[in-house]
């Protein structure tokens, strides 16, 4: 269970997201694991949802789920 990992495996769950788009272009997949690392506290994966729902950036803009992950990320700094 990822809510389990070590701040050193989120980091790791992360890097996987990260990868996942920028070499594979699959956003839906990443986003998920984005949404897994940052519900188990990983603050990088929030910051970086709430981006991507703020820009609208390959995911459906909405800045409600924006603002939950930036608050989410301001709760693990």
């Amino acid at each position: 269970m990822i809510n389990q990992l070590s701040q050193h495996d989120l980091e790791h769950v992360y890097a996987s997201a990260i990868n996942t788009i920028q070499y594979e272009m699959n956003f839906q997949d990443a986003v998920k694991e984005l949404e897994s690392a940052a519900l188990a506290g990983h603050g990088k994966a929030a910051m970086f949802l709430a981006e991507l729902y703020y820009q609208g950036f390959r995911v459906e803009k909405d800045s409600m789920k924006g603002q939950y992950w930036q608050n989410l990320a301001t709760l693990q700094a």
